[in-house]
């Protein structure tokens, strides 16, 4: 299926932008940020679970819902698929494993 597109919340957004300020995400992250955009843009969300790349699951307890792919070794996005809009809208990006909401 095309016509993915990924859309970050404001709160994701705020996150990055945290991230990247203090140096805690390194260029190499954001390529491989970009990298799994695109990868989702053009190929959707059933690529990037079966993908080994990404280590793409779904989530438990109070992320029930949620999927979390892997960008490093402790880098997670943490994103929702919706449906009716065909879009994937990240609603977190973690550098430490970290799930809290």
């Amino acid at each position: 299926m095309t016509g993915w597109k990924v859309k970050m919340e404001y709160k994701a957004e705020a996150e990055l932008t945290q991230l990247l300020k203090y140096k805690i995400i390194t260029l190499s992250d954001i390529k491989v940020l970009l990298q799994w955009v695109s990868e989702m843009e053009e190929f959707g969300p059933e690529y990037i679970a079966q993908s080994n790349e990404w280590y793409d699951h779904e989530l438990e307890r109070e992320w029930y819902g949620p999927r979390s792919s892997a960008f490093s070794n402790t880098g997670r996005i943490i994103y929702k698929i919706l449906n009716d809009e065909i879009i994937v809208q990240v609603a977190r990006v973690t550098t430490d494993h970290n799930y809290r909401k």
